[in-house]
């Protein structure tokens, strides 16, 4: 509304226009109406005139008084008297003053259209002049019968004259009434006009009224609204000097948060232009400060390290490389680079939004070279250096794919010693250390560089000869076999052993890593049967123990769980509170037909044909249903295979047991071995995930011997690290034992994992586990696996002597 009226608006012109003309039109209409009236007003003083002397009236009195008069003189001469004179004359007065009319000016206007009118009137005034001097004579004898015959010849010229004056009368009257009607419908359109007019303009100022009262009201809602637009800006200016105060703290906060990081930072805008840099990156590679002015670019800062000969050109342009391909694919990533002091530098590599990058830069030198340290141990054997299990593993499959693409057979030896016990047993396990040792050196001096020697732990060795015939590996063999019956001359010690070899090649088991190495140990089973030093290539009717794996399966697939399966508990005690935190859960299966089954043989079955899942989601519930029987402090661990994870929804299984038992799953402690995390473990890693989300802990089982990397604690939800029990057993004479264990104990507590030592036999391997920082220990020092009834009475029995203390 305000816009309407806005002065210059084409709308407030068009209104003032529209306004003007309503009051000019009004004025028009009152003049108009004011002059209708001053015009009636005379037409009705005209007509008041007429009704005055009104011409038809005049001539019809003057007629009419001339026939009384006539009436009158005719009485009189029939019959004189003094009264008929006396009224005679009153007539004649009367007739002589109705002639007075006759001078009137629309009388004489009437009398002068026609020549017979102005004779008849004069006939008339020249009759009543003549009468006025013999008037009083009228009753004379024959005067009045003379004044008869006068009138009478007038007769007929006044009543012809009255008549035209009717008519002439009636026509003024009608053309009276025509124009007084024409007024009439004038002065009526004007007032009509004037009211519509009167009406529009008050409707004009009504609408002008309300447009103005909306403008108040528009004016006063804008001021209302600059009142808050006012208060708000104030606010927010308020606000802006706030933000401004803080954005200031911040930026000094981050000022000092940069240059008191303990890692180097440098960040770059999408058009690859450094934006900010620390102290700390600038030192590390040894940079001034003109060459990380911002808007440097990456190849600047790489040329620059170089210059600096904090690194190598080929370090520098590899690391920048891969940075670049990183930024191309806008992912994330992790880089090594090592520098030319021998630092070794984690890149990591961090996308913006904005299409930019951020990189921190860390000083891995010590974690790298103590990750490796480990790893080598995790992969070697301590004792002899050579490849531990994990390691042949490794290799021997590199070598079966190798073989595979070319053709070539690959041959394992398994190579065990004789009498070795007895070495140990007299002369001491430093004596059986060293021995150990030599036999590796020996048995790596006589294969070639590219074979592979491992030590799978006791006496027992695996050699790997790819790309070698039959008649090969049985020379090698008997060297062998010769070469370790050499006398051994240790700490004055005169020491002669023998040896045994089993033989088996890829080509008799399909190229199976696992096979390969089953079928090199039945081999030696075998020639150690034969009466030792000796060696034996597998042949399939050595199997009998695969006859009697196929006879356990048949059992496996019909054994009703409930009825031939049951659990045992072994306790895990944590060395802090020396109480019972934990029992595992162990399968047994006293019902077998074929009598006690050992775990490690019928599990294995229940893996490969699938039967483990089955079996395993009736051991979860056992387990679980055990548990809630127990003291709350107390979890159960229970073990999980890698066929749970392959051909099962374990996670699913995993939630209906604890809904169907009630178990708290906090209660509920999984273990998995490191096979587990080997290959493509995207689906393992997710499974991990939402297990650990339910509540329950992930344990890593036989922590050492399998075939992961120690990287794969870092990456898997992994709550508690169980080391395995061939570090544990060999602990207390051997420091690379203790090295081990104290490596993993010190590792997994930075990764915040409890860690658990297996195995423990003795109260010396107890105290050297409590010494390296263990949480927890298990084994038969404490207690041997035991039924329910046995864990419930122990507990009591660890409940009273903990009262009694």
């Amino acid at each position: 509304m305000a816009a309407l009226l806005a002065p210059g608006s084409r709308r407030a012109f068009a209104f003032h226009l529209l306004k003007a003309l309503l009051i000019g039109t009004i004025a028009v209409f009152a003049v108009a109406a004011a002059y209708l009236s001053v015009v009636i007003f005379e037409r009705q003083a005209s007509i008041g005139k007429l009704s005055r002397y009104d011409v038809a009236w005049s001539a019809s009195q003057g007629v009419n008084e001339y026939l009384r008069l006539y009436q009158r003189v005719a009485t009189l001469a029939a019959s004189p008297n003094d009264q008929l004179k006396a009224d005679t004359q009153l007539r004649f007065q009367i007739l002589k003053s109705r002639l007075g009319g006759f001078s009137t000016g629309q009388f004489e206007e009437f009398v002068a259209e026609a020549p017979e009118r102005k004779a008849t009137v004069a006939q008339l005034s020249k009759f009543v002049a003549d009468m006025d001097g013999v008037i009083t004579r009228i009753d004379t004898p024959g005067q009045a019968q003379s004044i008869l015959t006068s009138m009478r010849a007038l007769e007929a010229e006044l009543i012809g004259l009255a008549s035209e004056a009717n008519q002439y009368s009636a026509v003024q009257a009608a053309k009276v009434d025509d124009e007084l009607l024409r007024l009439h419908s004038g002065f009526s359109a004007v007032a009509i006009g004037f009211f519509l007019c009167s009406l529009a303009f008050i409707g004009l100022l009504g609408w002008h009224n309300r447009l103005l009262t909306q403008t108040f009201d528009a004016l006063n809602a804008a001021n209302d609204d600059l009142r808050r637009t006012s208060d708000d800006l104030e606010t927010a200016n308020a606000a802006v000097l706030g933000a401004n105060h803080a954005l200031a703290t911040q930026n000094g906060l981050f000022d000092a948060a940069l240059s008191n990081m303990s890692q180097g930072l440098c960040m770059f805008d999408a058009d690859q232009r450094l934006i900010v840099s620390n102290s700390k990156f600038a030192a590390m590679y040894g940079l001034s400060d003109d060459s990380l002015a911002p808007g440097t670019t990456p190849q600047q800062i790489m040329q620059a390290s170089i210059d600096a000969a904090t690194s190598t050109q080929h370090s520098a342009e590899l690391a920048h490389r891969s940075q670049q391909q990183l930024i191309e694919k806008r992912q994330p990533g992790v880089l090594l680079q090592k520098l030319v002091d021998g630092r070794i530098v984690s890149i990591l590599h961090q996308p913006m939004d904005s299409g930019g990058w951020v990189a921190t830069y860390e000083d891995i030198t010590e974690r790298h070279l103590s990750e490796e340290r480990i790893a080598h141990m995790a992969r070697h054997d301590p004792l002899t250096g050579l490849p531990n299990r994990l390691m042949l593993r490794e290799r021997l499959e590199q070598e079966l794919a190798h073989g595979r693409r070319h053709h070539q057979d690959t041959a394992v030896l398994c190579l065990d010693l004789d009498n070795f016990k007895n070495v140990n047993d007299t002369l001491g396990h430093p004596v059986g250390d060293a021995l150990l040792r030599e036999v590796a050196n020996r048995v790596s001096g006589m294969v070639r560089e590219y074979d592979v020697v491992a030590r799978l732990g006791g006496d027992e060795f695996i050699v790997i000869q790819p790309a070698v015939g039959r008649d090969d590996v049985a020379h090698v063999a008997q060297r062998l076999i010769e070469a370790l019956e050499e006398p051994y001359h240790l700490d004055a010690h005169h020491i002669v052993i023998g040896a045994s070899i089993g033989i088996a090649l890829a080509s008799d088991c399909d190229g199976v890593a696992d096979d390969l190495v089953k079928n090199a140990d039945l081999a030696l089973y075998r020639a150690k049967s034969d009466g030792r030093g000796s060696y034996q290539f597998y042949a399939p009717e050595m199997d009998d123990r695969l006859q009697r794996r196929r006879m356990l399966e048949l059992d496996l697939r019909a054994a009703v769980f409930d009825k031939e399966f049951e659990l045992v508990f072994q306790p895990i005690v944590n060395l802090k509170s020396k109480q019972v935190a934990v029992v595992e859960a162990l399968l047994r299966w006293p019902g077998c037909q074929r009598g006690q089954i050992r775990p490690d043989e019928f599990i294995p079955i229940a893996e490969s044909t699938g039967l483990i899942v089955q079996l395993g989601a009736w051991v979860l519930e056992r387990a679980c249903r055990e548990a809630i029987k127990l003291p709350g402090s107390i979890n159960v661990a229970v073990n999980l295979s890698p066929g749970q994870f392959r051909r099962g929804n374990i996670v699913d299984t995993v939630a209906n047991v604890l809904k169907l038992t009630g178990l708290a799953p906090e209660r509920l402690e999984l273990e998995i071995t490191e096979s587990l995390l080997l290959g493509d473990n995207k689906e393992t890693l997710l499974a991990l995930n939402r297990l650990h989300a339910l509540g329950v802990k992930i344990s890593l089982d036989d922590f050492g011997t399998g075939y992961s990397s120690l990287s794969y604690l870092r990456n898997f939800p992994v709550d508690k690290v169980k080391i395995d029990r061939t570090f544990i057993a060999e602990i207390a004479g051997n420091r690379d034992h203790w090295a081990i264990v104290s490596a993993i104990v010190n590792l997994s507590h930075a990764l915040e994992m409890t860690t658990v030592a297996e195995g423990i036999e003795t109260e010396e391997q107890l105290l050297i586990v409590r010494a390296t920082g263990c949480d927890a220990v298990q084994g038969h020092f404490f207690s041997p696996p035991m039924s329910v009834a046995q864990l419930r009475r122990y507990l009591e029995d660890q409940r009273a002597k903990l009262t009694l203390a």
